[in-house]
Formats: C-alpha cells, sequence, structure tokens
C-alpha cells in the first residue's frame, strides 16, 4: 500500500539540503551567495517567479513559502487513500497558520502586504484567498468570511465566539490552536494503533508547542492555571506533569533546566549571554530533538505514514532554517552567530 508514496517521498527527499549544503549557505558571504547556492536546488523554479538570481531581499521570504507550499500540496494527494484525511488534519495547520496571520494582522489594523510573505500559498486558505479576507472591515467579518464552506467551520467558529467576548485578537488566535490541536489530538489517537510511529511523532510535536507556550509564560510570571486552558492534550508529557515543573520552577532558567524530552545545556547557555534574552535557541533545541526522536523511530521504518509525515517535518523545518540563514546574512551576523541558530543539519 505504501510503496507508491514511499517512492515519491524518497524522491523528495532527495532535494532536502544536507549538513554539507546547509553548513555552505551559512558561510555564504551574503544574501546574493546565498541565493546562488540555492538556484542550484530545489528552490530554483520558486526563486525565478520572483526574479530569479536578482531577486529582491524583500520578496526572498515570498519564494521560501512558495517552495514549502508546493512540496505540502503534494504530502495529501501521495499519501495511500485510507491515510489522507489523516494527513489533512496534520497539514491542516498551515490553512489555519494563514488565517492566525491574517487575524492578528487585522486586530492591529495592519495591511495584507504586512504579512503577505509568511502566507503558504496552497490549499483552500492560499495568498489570493487571505487577501480577499483581509479586505473585510473587521476581525468578526474576516472570521465570518473564512467559515463560509470550511472544513474548520467549528474552530472558526468558537475563533469568533472567543474574540466578541473581549475584542482581542490574540483570544481568537488561541481558540484557533485550541481547535486544532483537539483534532491534533484525535489524530495521534487514531495513529496509535496503525501507525505508533507517527503517533509518537505527533506526540511529540504537541510537547514542542506546549513547553515553548509555557517557556513563554514563565518568561513573564504567569501562573499555571491562567496557562492552563491553553495546553494541548496528547502529548508524551502530561498536563499534570507540565504543572509539576512549572510551579517547582522559581523562574524561566530553572523550568528549562527540568525540560528532559531535549539537551537544553546550550540553549540555555546562549539565552544566558545574549543581550536581548532571545528564546529562539530554546524552540531550536526542542525542535532538534523532536526530530532526532522522529529520525531514530523511522530508522527501522522503511514503508510506512511515518514516512510521509516525517518528510512533513523535514521541510517546514529546512525553511525555517534558510529564513534564519538569510535574515542572518541580512543584518549582519557573523558564522559563528548564525551557527548557534542552525535549526536542523540533516545529515
Amino acid at each position: 500500500m505504501y510503496g507508491y508514496s514511499n517512492a515519491r517521498v524518497k524522491a523528495m527527499e532527495s532535494f532536502l539540503i544536507d549538513g554539507r549544503q546547509m553548513e555552505e549557505i551559512m558561510k555564504a558571504k551574503d544574501t546574493g551567495a546565498i541565493i546562488a547556492i540555492l538556484y542550484q536546488m530545489d528552490y530554483r523554479q520558486d526563486l525565478e517567479e520572483f526574479g530569479g538570481t536578482s531577486i529582491k531581499e524583500e520578496l526572498i521570504d515570498f519564494a521560501l513559502s512558495k517552495n514549502l507550499a508546493r512540496r505540502l500540496g503534494k504530502l495529501v494527494d501521495i499519501s495511500p487513500t485510507t491515510d489522507r484525511k489523516l494527513m489533512r488534519s496534520i497539514v491542516g495547520k498551515w490553512d489555519l497558520s494563514n488565517i492566525k496571520l491574517a487575524i492578528e494582522a487585522k486586530g492591529r489594523k495592519a495591511s495584507y502586504e504586512s504579512i503577505s510573505k509568511y502566507v503558504i500559498d496552497e490549499g483552500r486558505y492560499n495568498r489570493q484567498v487571505i487577501k480577499e479576507a483581509m479586505s473585510e472591515e473587521s476581525v468578526e467579518a474576516l472570521i465570518s468570511k473564512l467559515m463560509v464552506n470550511s472544513p474548520y467551520t467549528a474552530i472558526l467558529r468558537s475563533a469568533a465566539e472567543e474574540y466578541k467576548k473581549r475584542k482581542r485578537a490574540v483570544d481568537a488566535v488561541n481558540a484557533i490552536d485550541i481547535g486544532y490541536y483537539s483534532v491534533l489530538g484525535s489524530t495521534v489517537s487514531k495513529l496509535r494503533t496503525v501507525h505508533p510511529q507517527s503517533s509518537r511523532m505527533l506526540k511529540v510535536s504537541i510537547d514542542v508547542r506546549n513547553l515553548m507556550l509555557l517557556i513563554k509564560a514563565k518568561r513573564i510570571g504567569i501562573k499555571f492555571t491562567e496557562i492552563e486552558p491553553l495546553i494541548a492534550e496528547h502529548g508524551t508529557i502530561a498536563k499534570e506533569e507540565l504543572s509539576k515543573m512549572y510551579e517547582g520552577s522559581k523562574d524561566l532558567e530553572s523550568f528549562v533546566e527540568s525540560i528532559k524530552i531535549a539537551d537544553m545545556q546550550n540553549a540555555l547557555d546562549i539565552y544566558k549571554k545574549s543581550k536581548n534574552k532571545e528564546l529562539l535557541s530554546f524552540e531550536i533545541a526542542l525542535r532538534n530533538a523532536m526530530l532526532k526522536d522522529s529520525v531514530s523511530l523511522l530508522g527501522h521504518s522503511v514503508l510506512s505514514f511515518g514516512s510521509i509525515l516525517a518528510y512533513l517535518y523535514f521541510k517546514e523545518i529546512e525553511v525555517d532554517t534558510l529564513r534564519i540563514m538569510i535574515h542572518g546574512s541580512m543584518y549582519g551576523l557573523s558564522t559563528e552567530e548564525k551557527e548557534r541558530l542552525m535549526v536542523w543539519r540533516k545529515n
């Protein structure tokens, strides 16, 4: 059943950037040099759409988003018929990501152009649909427009109800997250018996989301009871354990030290030395641990749904890493500084 699907995924995997290539990109002298490297890889078609090797720096994010959309769009199609509904529920993250971008922008009265480069141009909520929704006069009208014939009607209705209470875009966005992770939790349960390795990968991805939510909350001193409604179920770390970790730590640093699913020490050292106390190093450490765990689980699985799911994670983090490397070059970061921000190294 998975012969065709896995053959297609293996072909797509062959275009992923490996460790040596990412090192080359990291050491590139400027943005132009990075573009020249990417032009010889899977990004050529997308770069050409926005100017080729002469692409303007402000359009690079568009090209990266286009490439991610192009690749993710194939995953549902190549999944076996029996698994397509499961894959749609997972890939729905990017549909909802576009919607959240639109709601956040509308909430602060920003234009579509301010978010356009981050919109994934794929699926039901592609760039054109989001642009049209952004032309609505209010957040309520925007959500209402996107709700028409939507597979996410229940999630969007909840978002609209939460927004109505206090007129805050963040409440609507949080409602969408809760709805998505509730659906993902159901997917985890369905995968547990038929695709246990894939189920494990999704559970760890939920852990990463929950831990980053708590890291941000700890930084500003929010009580666990206030953040608890936003905690997603079905991760490998139960809500009770997260509560114990959170309440048992006196500050952000001690909370990070209590995290056991990843080696957080290097990330903590970077955080302590940084001037602006950025949290990116923590997310990188957690996502690297997630991928390491995924690779380990998939090492013994050639023909499975997990192979398709693993590609999804690899591709997402590849694009995230490229964004960091390109923006790092634009802002004049040194090779050493960029190396610390490497999200993923595929060997």
